[in-house]
């Protein structure tokens, strides 16, 4: 139930409207072009003791814009004003037709209507603190109450903020970097960390300063702040405009006594200039008002730009001053965690600092820095160990399996093809096979033995054994367990040890060893010299060219014979 109270006579309270919006910011992301269009809304209460005829309510959302200044370029300086009603929009709340033809009566209590206002991006941001030069939002309630009956009446101020673009590339710190040697009397490399600042906050420089000339001392820094305004309006039918420049903040002071590096007692090669170095830094702090700091602005009829502007202070040998002077531009926004009050003054919290900090360090897509991800493993959950090679472990089962040397490539020279005619023609014999296959089954080992890794036992006096397992086997368990044991030793003669003693087991066809008899009764398996042409003939003894001549001279005889008697004719 709403409560009543006696006024002054024993009258009633009067009725209490007021304005409640859910915000009283409307924040614009970037600038027109890339922000989105949003919404103003609230709640409109009205709290009455008594019923009491209403005829209308209504809202009414204004945007209003004022430039003046006075002309510099005449005898006599002439004012120019413009104030203009930019944006005037209504709402009707009761009744809902917007008719006002006919007073409907409310009952005492409290009442509240919900409004909503679309608010465009292409909305000028508000410009406050200038006495001459604004620009504004007021939301306004009346209640029309009828005739004899004075109208009750609610405004609200709202405040537009266009603040930094969500884009990565306009929330990212732009450093900026004066660095070079100036009238060959200073090297100097003062950084600004970023471009853009919070109103109310503070700006910091980084000074590196290296005197080059002999007699030359480094004086008081001083850092300012310059705010520039343009103005532009219609004045008797052209457009006109007026720029002026206002320090809005500055702070000056020597250098810290500590800020001078020299190369440490026992360091002689040094990476940079270490004598005469001063290093340091110097905080600029903002207003906090701003009636005597305003945010950047780019309007149609208001801009408003910031310059930092440092000065370096040099006394020379001769007697007389220099100065250096170093520009950066740097662009003040209002933050929505940190708005100006009613008061237009920004209240800065430094934990809400450091909270929006980390939030934008958080929401920053931007590539991961080399410093913070140069040890990230090459693929995650993936086992390393088949692809990166060398690896005595897996260098087998996975690389060595698949090269050609195992089935896709046969070793061409060390192939009897000669014996292979000799099989087709007067049939296949049991030793030339039995060969055939002892070759086959040494080149096939040689060509194992050089994928496989040796294991190499040297306890109990045992000969150093190697082992090589197909293409289609797996080793035994416990292969990969543990590391190849090589000797170093055996490996570094010339052959190695391990290959002159490398012999078969087995034979591949008989179960039992051969003899020392039967294996010198076996021919000798043939091998192959280089002729002229690149091809290959196989090896013969001297008995064989003996018998082969003496064979070819017979049968020449033998072919003379009739000829020659036919030439005695």
């Amino acid at each position: 139930m709403p409560r009543t109270g006696g006024g002054v006579f024993g009258r009633n309270a009067a009725p209490v409207l007021e304005i409640k919006p859910s915000s009283p910011f409307v924040v614009f992301y970037g600038e027109s072009s890339e922000s989105q269009n949003t919404e103003l809304t609230g709640k409109l209460i009205l709290n009455n003791p008594e019923s009491m005829s209403v005829k209308s309510i209504r809202m009414t959302l204004q945007g209003t814009r004022k430039v003046a200044w006075h002309t510099t370029n005449t005898v006599t300086p002439q004012p120019i004003s413009q104030k203009v009603n930019f944006l005037v929009e209504n709402l009707s709340l009761f009744p809902v037709d917007g008719s006002k033809n006919k007073a409907h009566k409310i009952n005492a209590g409290l009442h509240e209507w919900e409004f909503k206002f679309k608010m465009p991006s292409s909305l000028d941001e508000s410009v406050e603190g200038l006495p001459t030069n604004w620009v504004v939002y007021n939301l306004k309630a009346t209640v029309d109450r009828g005739y004899m009956s004075k109208p009750l009446s609610a405004s609200s101020h709202i405040r537009v903020i266009r603040t930094l673009g969500r884009d990565l590339m306009e929330s990212v710190p732009m450093e900026q970097i004066n660095e070079d040697i100036w009238a060959s009397k200073i090297a100097y490399k003062i950084t600004v960390p970023q471009k853009n600042y919070i109103v109310g906050t503070s700006i910091t420089a980084d000074y590196v300063l290296i005197p080059l000339r002999k007699g030359v001392e480094i004086a008081n820094i001083k850092m300012e702040l310059i705010e520039s305004r343009q103005l532009f309006c219609d004045y008797a039918g052209r457009r006109v405009s007026h720029t002026t420049e206002v320090q809005v903040a500055h702070t000056e002071g020597m250098m810290p006594e500590n800020s001078k590096n020299v190369v440490p007692e026992g360091v002689e090669d040094a990476d940079q200039l270490f004598d005469e170095c001063h290093r340091f830094s110097m905080t600029l702090d903002l207003p906090k008002s701003l009636k005597h700091c305003r945010q950047s602005v780019d309007t149609e009829n208001i801009r408003i730009s910031h310059k930092l502007r440092l000065y370096v202070n040099l006394h020379n040998p001769e007697g007389h001053t220099s100065q250096l002077l170093v520009k950066n531009h740097v662009h003040l926004f209002i933050s929505p965690n940190l708005p100006p009050g009613e008061d237009q003054s920004v209240l800065v919290d430094p934990q809400v600092l450091s909270q929006q900090a980390v939030q934008d360090e958080v929401n920053q897509n931007a590539p991961p820095t080399y410093g913070l991800h140069q040890l990230d493993s090459l693929y995650n959950d993936i086992d390393p160990s088949g692809f990166m090679t060398p690896n005595p472990y897996a260098s087998y089962g996975s690389s060595g399996a698949t090269t050609p040397f195992y089935a896709q490539s046969r070793t061409g020279s060390a192939e009897d093809l000669a014996s292979l005619n000799a099989i087709a023609g007067n049939g296949a014999s049991a030793a030339a096979l039995q060969h055939r296959l002892q070759n086959l089954n040494l080149n096939s080992q040689g060509s194992h033995a050089r994928f496989m890794p040796t294991r190499h036992h040297s306890s109990g006096g045992s000969t150093p054994q190697s082992r090589s397992y197909g293409a289609n086997h797996s080793p035994p368990s416990g292969y990969f367990d543990h590391a190849p044991d090589y000797d170093m030793e055996a490996l570094v003669r010339t052959p190695s040890y391990n290959t002159a003693v490398r012999t078969p087991a087995r034979t591949p066809i008989s179960e039992d060893l051969p003899t020392y008899e039967i294996a010198t009764s076996r021919p000798s398996s043939p091998s192959r010299t280089p002729t002229s042409r690149g091809s290959t003939s196989p090896a013969r003894s001297l008995d064989t060219l003996r018998e082969e001549t003496e064979r070819n001279t017979a049968m020449n005889s033998r072919r003379e014979s009739p000829h020659d008697s036919d030439d005695g004719r």
